[in-house]
């Protein structure tokens, strides 16, 4: 061995030594949100002889955390209401059950064209995964989100449809084998393969194709979700909800919309889209979550890449408790009150929130480029009383002179709730889009959203807007109206300022 490699080893060992923290954070101990949830105390449970530390304990690497594992032939079949696959943001009930079982997941690959934003009319050739025989499904990214417990056995089979073109497989990051299962679930078109495996460790973890040009596979769509409770369960919630951050990287689109995977911006790691669930809007607007004030919600949130890291962020709250890398076994720390969580790329996080005060929350990669620019937004919407010890509005600004009475509006436009959270679908934030009047009449906004904008005429390309001074509301609050008469024929495109992705037009006749 050469010197500067021993030197190397060294070096790297006391880094380790270093960063391996002596004591950790106790578990299972922070109480429920609200009055009606359930306790979080931890189910009664002596550790089993494999176990390194008591709930709570620090844990050590003496002895393997993997649980002693009751022999294939002497396991129980799962209950047969125990449900094992869902599809995102839906996750299945916690399987809390104090034994190891065996049961059969069975996948089906599926190769489509599918919309990935609606807005633009964006399809792109998807490949992914369904549920076997769930014909309703056509589009399978994300694929379904699996659910099993520590140490059960689990039959996983998978079928690469007939109508297919490509091979395919699964790469179970779950998994403990060869390629985590990959090499043995590879299957053409028309073909079945399945494999048998342990759940060694909990947590939520990815899977995806990793047949032949695996980015090319991934970048397809073809990746899930799953996850695997721990023996001693976590803390009951109101809501549970899977969220899968992922890249697209396109060329431009055809007559049809229909966009090819682009490899160059794919090495150079620029996507054209950030997305959460696959696609732009996958929870917003009709499909966002919803909770309650004093509800806490749990997200299991896997990152699948391609390249880039996640910086997962609640705005307008908090993580209450993060669970890092996902890596739910009892002792791990878990991390309380924290803004933003580093989620890298192929690893995941557990998040608890807890609903405070009604609002909408936007989830969102702080790297906010791709929010704002590329589509990475989720919205939860929290229904409730307000609770002014927590939150409060000031009191109304004062007008600085007297108000005067706006001439009779011949057009009115209402700026919409939340109607700018999503950039990439924002057609409707002002509300007509576009109104036509007549020379000397006058248009009135009124913002009905709770946050402030702007009336300010000009154009906005890429999310930049130019003023061009002809009018500008300034910043109305919600509630405020704001009148302009036109004095002059023509089109007057404008925008909001601080969000430039909204945009109107008034077209002005003789």
């Amino acid at each position: 061995m050469t010197r500067l490699r021993v030197i190397a080893l060294i070096t790297f060992a006391a880094l380790a030594a270093a960063c391996t923290p002596a004591v950790t954070a106790p578990r299972w101990t922070f109480p429920p949100a609200g009055p009606g949830a359930v306790s979080s105390a931890p189910p009664s449970a002596e550790p089993g002889a494999h176990a390194t530390h008591a709930p709570g304990g620090p844990i050590t690497t003496d002895v393997s955390v993997i649980p002693d594992l009751t022999p294939i032939a002497e396991l129980a079949d799962a209950p047969a209401d125990e449900q094992h696959v869902s599809y995102a943001p839906t996750v299945s009930p916690p399987i809390d059950r104090d034994y190891q079982a065996r049961y059969e997941i069975r996948l089906e690959v599926l190769e489509n064209v599918c919309t990935i934003d609606t807005e633009k009319g964006v399809k792109v050739s998807m490949w992914g995964y369904r549920v076997e025989g769930d014909e309703g499904v056509t589009c399978g990214s994300p694929g379904p989100v699996l659910r099993g417990r520590v140490g059960d056995s689990v039959t996983i089979t998978v079928t690469n449809l007939a109508g297919n073109t490509n091979p395919h497989n699964i790469d179970f990051h779950a998994v403990t084998g060869q390629g985590g299962g990959a090499a043995d679930l590879t299957v053409v078109p028309g073909e079945t393969r399945s494999i048998t495996v342990r759940l060694l460790y909990p947590g939520a973890f990815m899977y995806h194709c990793a047949y032949g040009d695996v980015p090319v596979h991934i970048m397809h769509g073809m990746y899930g979700m799953f996850i695997v409770d721990p023996e001693t369960p976590l803390p009951a919630v109101d809501h549970e909800w899977s969220m899968m951050q992922s890249e697209w990287y396109l060329t431009g689109t055809d007559a049809s919309g229909l966009a090819d995977i682009d490899k160059t911006t794919m090495s150079d790691e620029n996507p054209t889209y950030v997305v959460f669930n696959s696609a732009v809007g996958a929870l917003t607007g009709d499909n966002t979550l919803r909770m309650a004030v004093g509800e806490r919600a749990r997200i299991y949130f896997v990152n699948h890449g391609l390249n880039l890291n996640s910086n997962f962020h609640p705005i307008g709250s908090h993580w209450d408790a993060v669970y890092p890398e996902a890596a739910t076994l009892a002792g791990n720390p878990i991390i309380r009150g924290s803004q933003s969580t580093l989620v890298v790329t192929g690893g995941g996080s557990g998040v608890e929130l807890i609903a405070q005060v009604p609002q909408t929350i936007l989830l969102v990669d702080h790297a906010l480029t791709r929010t704002f620019y590329k589509g990475a937004v989720a919205t939860i919407v929290v229904e409730g009383d307000p609770n002014p010890e927590i939150f409060q509005a000031g009191g109304e600004a004062q007008p600085t002179a007297a108000a005067t009475e706006p001439p009779a509006a011949a057009a009115e436009v209402t700026i919409t709730k939340d109607g700018w959270l999503d950039p990439a679908n924002s057609e409707n934030a002002f509300d007509p889009n576009t109104v036509t009047v007549k020379v000397g009449e006058t248009v009135t906004w009124t913002n009905g959203d709770t946050t402030m904008h702007t009336v300010t005429s000009g154009t906005s390309a890429n999310n930049v807007g130019s003023p061009d001074g002809t009018f500008d509301s300034g910043f109305l609050a919600e509630g405020a109206a704001w009148s302009y008469t036109f004095t002059s024929a023509g089109e007057f495109p404008y925008f909001c300022t601080p969000h430039p992705w909204m945009i109107g037009k008034v077209v002005v006749d003789e």
